[in-house]
């Protein structure tokens, strides 16, 4: 990998003359001088903005897409058939507006930047279940329907954004590397979609737990069998160890990391301690809502806390259920978009984000704690008319064309805009951003090169990402 060293903050204008004379063998790493060109970087020492300023991600993901143009992007001089219903308002940052929606991240703003020109064509009909899956994974599926539905997970999807964290920044002895809670990926009947390691292993899918955080967390799962000590664990994990040698190689693997990491689990408690929310000050709990949102959205700060490297808070609806009443139903939007996002989904979201970035602030986390919020798409900026799906009074469509995803921490800078949407939020106007290139500046916030290569179980090489470059303008 190609490692240019500098000062935190400084950005070059062009590359050294050493790596100019060093051209001629980049492609064998898969760069090509005008892969080099492209990325700035600093002559001293070479470092690439913002590589490894992240020791641990929170990516809190909005399933079932909320509108980009009544949340995050308004459009208050557009027709009243797009500008919808909501107000935009100001935040802390001068020139920055949101829905009137989002009253408390707007008061947060100081702390994050808003990506405006997000965008992608998911294969087949802009369905849930393609663009979910490049969203978790960073490629296209290869095995959906003509229309985009998802299958179930296997063991040959390519592996989730959190999994190749995990995998090639593991975490330390006795932490997790990749917990995923609030609730599953879900699209109709297929749970799980894109969110686990696939062919990477078993030791790379998520630790989950999709229990209601609001009430106490049932652990058993971290519990010994009454006639078993961690001594006599200890001995079963050492006969696995001189067993492992009779084993085939992948079975090998699995074995040993599944009950090594048990093991460093149960004789550190710190991960397990993370789900006592109950721990935690009565204002605290209050302060995030009393909603499995909320909740979650603590349990993945005390799991950053405990240092899981790789925390997925996924909004617990499933991607395609009908809008309903309530702090747990749907983004999905299709009909009576303003009122379900006015009364139930905006009022749990905003106050479960603005509490999570606000009390990593003050507890000194979001610095190196890279934050993400996004949907799998938006919506279709004029109410009421459907493009491919059916839409009802109000509602607003499925649109993968442009939409908006939130980024804190981690060595992101704060309260800037990057890229703009036109006058009606429908196309990215100026820098357009796929969903590739938010995967590629994870990976790269988190010290991975996200043009890096592995080999699958057939030996064949695979990119942790399809195409895309970090976004090195928000470092």
């Amino acid at each position: 990998m190609l490692t240019i060293q500098g000062h935190s903050g400084r950005l070059c204008d062009a590359p050294s003359r050493r790596e100019l004379l060093s051209v001629g063998g980049l492609s064998l790493c898969g760069l090509h001088l005008s892969h080099l060109l492209g990325r700035p970087a600093c002559a001293e020492t070479g470092r690439l903005p913002g590589f490894g300023s992240a020791q641990n991600v929170i990516f809190v993901y909005l399933q079932g897409a909320p509108s980009h143009i009544d949340l995050w992007d308004p459009k208050p001089a557009a027709p009243a058939e797009i500008r919808g219903e909501f107000q935009a308002i100001p935040t802390r940052v001068p020139g920055i507006f949101l829905g009137e929606v989002l009253p408390q991240l707007a008061q947060q703003s100081e702390r994050f930047s808003l990506i405006r020109s997000m965008g992608c064509k998911p294969p087949g009909l802009p369905n849930h279940g393609s663009a979910i899956y490049m969203l978790m994974t960073g490629h296209d599926p290869g095995n959906f329907s003509p229309t985009g539905l998802a299958v179930p997970p296997s063991r040959e999807d390519l592996p989730s954004v959190g999994s190749v964290v995990a995998r090639f920044q593991p975490a330390r002895s006795s932490r997790l590397g990749y917990a995923a809670v609030c609730g599953p990926t879900k699209e109709a009947a297929v749970v799980g979609l894109g969110q686990g390691a696939g062919l990477l292993g078993a030791p790379f899918d998520p630790f989950t737990n999709y229990e209601d955080p609001t009430k106490p967390i049932n652990l058993e799962v971290f519990a010994l069998p009454g006639d078993v000590s961690l001594d006599r664990l200890q001995a079963r994990v050492e006969l696995g160890r001189r067993l492992e040698g009779a084993l085939a190689q992948a079975e090998r693997a699995t074995f040993g990391a599944q009950y090594r990491q048990a093991l460093s689990l149960l004789q550190r408690n710190e991960a397990i301690r993370a789900f006592r929310l109950e721990e935690e000050p009565a204002t605290v709990r209050e302060q995030y809502g009393m909603t499995r949102f909320g909740q979650s959205c603590l349990l993945a700060r005390r799991l950053i806390e405990a240092e899981t490297r790789f925390v997925q808070v996924t909004w617990p609806a499933r991607s395609d259920d009908e809008p309903m009443a309530g702090p747990d139903g749907s983004w999905d939007t299709h009909r009576n978009n303003f009122p379900m996002l006015r009364d139930h989904r905006c009022p749990v979201f905003d106050r479960g984000l603005a509490a999570l970035l606000g009390d990593l602030h003050e507890r000194g986390l979001l610095e190196r704690t890279l934050v993400v919020a996004v949907g799998e798409f938006g919506r279709s900026p004029k109410i009421g008319a459907a493009t491919t799906n059916n839409v009802g009074p109000g509602g607003r469509d499925h649109w993968p064309d442009c939409y908006s995803a939130l980024v804190a921490g981690g060595g992101v800078r704060a309260g800037e805009i990057y890229g703009e949407s036109d006058r009606f939020g429908a196309y990215p106007k100026s820098n357009p951003v796929h969903p590739y290139d938010l995967l590629s500046t994870i990976f790269h916030a988190v010290g991975i090169d996200a043009a890096a290569e592995y080999r699958d179980a057939l030996n064949r090489p695979r990119r942790l990402v399809d195409h895309g470059e970090p976004l090195w303008g928000l470092f």
